[in-house]
């Protein structure tokens, strides 16, 4: 029994040290989303560049293998967010989101020319942007940068991994016998917290 125990809290203790990083920018960001500046800092687009184009013609119009050939002729990454392909006026609109930076591509499919305009939005915004990232994932588009995709595998690892050491330490705690009443007191208070709250936002 002592060496399930002594196994469980090391587990418990590496789990969350390897959680607090990610914790952390989600703590913040959700700081960040709270409470937001009063007058929002509005973000300084960089000047328009103008690009000329080789359009495939055998990718589908606004399909994502199109906007990733159209960014890869660019040699410009980020998530592909969605594309807006304007039929009447033969135009595709592509948005390509980073942290902190969203870059939006307008393609003449006509003159086979894109404009680009990049707008800078700094570290909170950054932050904000990981913290709702990567949203659902059957989504179209959605996970399409490699590196958000590998953002999505470990968010939902975090999930995964609070909901351990969430188990372990309700473990630990009922293991030692010292820890029960203190325990119990902040349990309680927890459990009536939220389900005070979240009780009278249902009935209210």
């Amino acid at each position: 029994m002592t060496s399930v125990r002594l196994w469980t809290r090391d587990l418990h203790l590496y789990v969350g040290l390897f959680l607090s990083p990610f914790l952390l920018v989600f703590a913040v960001s959700t700081w960040v989303l709270n409470h937001p500046p009063a007058e929002r800092k509005i973000p300084v687009p960089s000047p328009v560049e103008s690009r000329t184009l080789t359009l495939a013609d055998d990718a589908k119009v606004g399909s994502l293998a199109q906007a990733r050939g159209i960014l890869d002729q660019l040699q410009l990454t980020g998530e592909i967010d969605n594309v807006r392909h304007n039929t009447k006026a033969g135009r595709l609109v592509i948005p390509v989101s980073r942290p902190g930076e969203l870059t939006t591509v307008e393609v003449d499919l006509k003159s086979s020319t894109a404009t680009l305009s990049h707008q800078a939005e700094g570290m909170a915004a950054a932050l904000v942007y990981l913290h709702k990232r990567p949203g659902p994932h059957l989504i179209q588009f959605r996970g399409n940068w490699i590196y958000m995709a590998i953002w999505g595998w470990l968010t939902d690892a975090v999930v995964y991994a609070t909901v351990f050491v969430t188990a372990t330490g309700l473990y630990l705690w009922w293991a030692y016998k010292s820890e029960r009443t203190t325990g119990w007191v902040m349990l309680i208070t927890g459990l009536l917290t939220v389900g005070g709250l979240v009780g009278a936002m249902v009935s209210a």
